[in-house]
Order: C-alpha cells, then sequence, then structure tokens
C-alpha cells in the first residue's frame, strides 16, 4: 500500500519529503552533538568518553604506539554540514616521519597570515565573492586577492565558474583544529598568569 501511495505522489511531493528527512536527520545529528558538547545528557557524555577512551588506548606490548586524529562537524549552511575523520594507530617514529619539519613548517606559514586565516574563517561556511570577503573582514578585495592566491597556491580553496571562492581539502576541519589547538594554548596561558 505503501508502494502505492508513492506512485501516486508528484515528484516535487517526493523531493520536499526527501528534504524533510534529510533536515529532521541533520536536526538529530546537530542536537546530539550539541548535548555532547555541552555535557547537558550524562548518558551522552559518558558513551562520548568511553568511545575517546578506546580511541586512546595503546597496546601494552609496542613501547612506541600513537593513536593521534581529530573528529568533528559542523554546519555550513541550513540543512548541510560538513564532518571530518583522520585518525591514525601507528608506530611513533613511523607517525612523526610522515610529516616532515620543512613540510610541517610550510603547512603552518600559510596559516601565519591574517588575512587568510580571516578568509579560511569565512569559507568554513561555505562559498563567497571577494567582494563578501571584503566587507565582512574590513579589507581591501586586493588584499583578499593576494589571501585567496595564497589559499589556492596551496590547493586549500578554488574559484568556482561564478567567480566565488569555496574551500578545498579539508580546509575547513585544518582552520577548525587550529581554532581548537589555539584555545587550549590560551587556556594554559591564563592558568599560567594566575
Amino acid at each position: 500500500m505503501f508502494i502505492e501511495t508513492l506512485k501516486r505522489v508528484s515528484v516535487a511531493r517526493i523531493i520536499t519529503l526527501s528534504l524533510a528527512v534529510m533536515l529532521t536527520v541533520g536536526l538529530i545529528f546537530a542536537v546530539t552533538n550539541t548535548l555532547v558538547g555541552h555535557e547537558a545528557d550524562e548518558e551522552l557524555v559518558s558513551q562520548k568518553d568511553a568511545a575517546l577512551e578506546i580511541l586512546c588506548e595503546l597496546p601494552d606490548d609496542q613501547r612506541k604506539r600513537i593513536s593521534w586524529g581529530y573528529v568533528g562537524a559542523y554546519r555550513t549552511s541550513p540543512g548541510k554540514t560538513n564532518s571530518r575523520i583522520a585518525f591514525w594507530q601507528d608506530d611513533y617514529d613511523r607517525f612523526l616521519s610522515k610529516a616532515p619539519d620543512a613540510a610541517i613548517v610550510d603547512f603552518a606559514t600559510i596559516f601565519t597570515n591574517e588575512n587568510v586565516v580571516a578568509v579560511v574563517r569565512q569559507l568554513v561556511e561555505g562559498k563567497k565573492s571577494i567582494a563578501d570577503l571584503s566587507e565582512v573582514i574590513g579589507v581591501s578585495e586586493d588584499e583578499i586577492e593576494e589571501a585567496v592566491k595564497a589559499l589556492i597556491d596551496s590547493q586549500l580553496a578554488a574559484r568556482t565558474e561564478d567567480n566565488r571562492i569555496e574551500p578545498k581539502n579539508d580546509v575547513g576541519s585544518f582552520f577548525l583544529n587550529f581554532v581548537s589547538m589555539t584555545t587550549v594554548h590560551l587556556e594554559h596561558i591564563k592558568t599560567k598568569d594566575r
């Protein structure tokens, strides 16, 4: 009977229904993340802590083992989310060898330009025009173009056919990780200054 009903429903109605389901799933996802993030529900916090504890376990028989990574999700626009999980379990030396010091410095240097950081902060929410970026950030379009060029050259952003700038290759996740690392660092500084 359900299949017969679906056959009678117009394509527009099916699309509307699909969007409603996606929005509902997105809302459940957002509410769950909010509860876990704000520690409002003890059971969810307990489940999160248990999962994190398992991820952080290291085998007793391997002296130089590492478990490391990052995980997160964020809303890019109404009904759209972006999520990323990057996780490694490896030998400490092998893990460190995957990113030589010079490569770390080259990558980190991209984020030492204040305009680049400001552009990436805006791109976390999705595509933006140069004019929009300039207005929100409060610097000239020429300065925005220079920052965007650095991101495009580093394959962290791209220019779309309609001449907007879009994030690429996990740049949003990288930026949010810099935010989290900086937040932790600022807490250390506050603690030391007390």
